[in-house]
């Protein structure tokens, strides 16, 4: 069954299988994700596309009878549901309806439950929000400390959409297929293309600031503070000694940064100590908690914690536990 289903570790194909038959070839493909769910009746059919490479995963499936599925504790990764077919419900805080042409944006890690029913099909994919943070991050030349919030609802009959369905489409069909197990590179690009069509086109908090035009450039002064503060995050520097260190006046180094950098200086250097203290914390191996915070500056655990919470939507606990389990 698996050699006639499966090509390589990163897609799965199944066509009408019985939902255990699907578990146990999921497993085979891609390990316990999903271990700690419960079993479905064998009366329900699973069919379909789906793949997965860090942290991000693509599909096109339908689901043959109506079902409830108790979901485990949540990757911190954002969910996108294009239905074509049937309907679903996820339950979280609120419930949250997918119909035909409605697609849906939702954090995993808040997720509960789902309900399939009516023979739901969708094209999908979910991607882990340190690859939007990242993107982000590259695109407006700065740290990202809120959290990214996509839009819940959409409307799938907006022709900005069609982008994102025709590229799902493409990531499930066969001849893609064949290139993403054959091709070292090109799932990577493939990570790439998503994200970038989903934060250009699915309405997000960050979707103004990718709309301006780009800033006017930065003064060198600027430049070199913000230089020091990106190199050295482990140092808890004042505005006075970033000042006397770029030669000009701490009121000439605040107005800088107010407006070509979108905050203060003390704001600026919490933005990236948290962003170092996240990534090596999502990477996985870090000591504790309380070592990353005060290698990055943090004295007060407590505090960096709700500042973490804050910017992440999840706590430093939640995102290393989530990498030591893989």
């Amino acid at each position: 069954m698996y050699s006639s289903t499966t090509r390589k570790s990163i897609i799965l194909r199944s066509s009408n299988f019985h939902s255990d038959d699907f578990d146990a070839l999921f497993t085979h493909t891609f390990g316990p994700l999903y271990s700690d769910m419960p079993p479905l009746s064998r009366s329900i059919s699973v069919s379909g596309v789906y793949g997965r490479h860090n942290g991000v995963s693509w599909r096109r499936m339908r689901y043959g009878g109506d079902f409830t599925l108790a979901l485990p504790e949540g990757e911190d990764e954002i969910t996108f549901v294009m239905p074509v077919a049937g309907k679903v419900i996820y339950r979280h805080a609120s419930d949250t309806v997918g119909l035909t042409q409605v697609g849906l944006a939702l954090d995993k890690v808040d997720l509960r439950s789902v309900r399939y029913s009516e023979n739901h099909a969708e094209i999908g994919t979910s991607i882990r929000r340190s690859h939007f943070t990242e993107r982000l991050s590259t695109l407006l030349g700065k740290p990202i400390i809120n959290r990214i919030r996509f839009e819940p609802l959409v409307d799938l009959n907006i022709a900005a959409f069609q982008g994102i369905k025709a590229l799902l489409e493409l990531a499930t069909g066969n001849e893609f297929d064949q290139l993403l197990n054959s091709s070292a590179l090109m799932p990577a690009r493939l990570q790439e293309m998503l994200v970038d069509a989903l934060l250009e086109t699915w309405p997000h908090n960050y979707s103004p600031a990718l709309q301006q035009p780009a800033p006017s450039i930065a003064p060198r002064h600027v430049k070199l503070a913000v230089e020091y503060i990106q190199e050295h995050p482990e140092n808890v520097v004042s505005g006075a000694q970033l000042a006397e260190l770029t030669n000009v006046s701490l009121r000439a180094l605040q107005l800088g940064f107010r407006r070509f950098v979108g905050t203060s200086i003390n704001g600026y250097q919490r933005q990236v100590r948290l962003e170092r203290a996240h990534t090596e914390l999502a990477q996985g191996g870090a000591s504790s908690i309380s070592e990353v915070a005060l290698r990055y500056g943090f004295s007060h655990v407590g505090r960096f914690s709700q500042y973490f919470q804050n910017a992440y939507g999840l706590s430093p606990a939640q995102v290393k536990r989530s990498a030591d389990r893989g």
